[in-house]
């Protein structure tokens, strides 16, 4: 978390995505059984909705929820023929 920023993190469901993906990375990684990974999922999800008043299905749009920093996704006022931020813990929407 400590990679990202305000460019990145733009909006309340975009910082909750953050902590849901870094609840999952830290905690659902180390899980063996798909049954205890979709458990853990189902908590964080549970979690989500209890304490940010949000649904998982509707602002997880991509799915798996994955942020990195290792390849750029945020534009200068979000102008795709700009030169893109560089090193910034973001949301990776684009799979390709």
């Amino acid at each position: 978390m400590a990679k990202t920023n305000a460019r990145a993190i733009q909006s309340d469901d975009s910082f909750i995505k953050l902590w849901a993906h870094e609840c999952l990375r830290v905690f659902q990684d180390r899980l063996i059984s798909m049954e205890d990974r979709d458990n853990f999922r189902d908590m964080v999800a549970g979690k989500m909705k209890d304490k940010f008043k949000k649904e998982w299905d509707k602002i997880v749009t991509v799915k798996p929820l994955l942020f990195a920093s290792f390849t750029p996704c945020i534009y200068p006022e979000n102008d795709t023929s700009k030169k893109p931020y560089q090193d910034i813990y973001c949301e990776l929407t684009d799979r390709q």
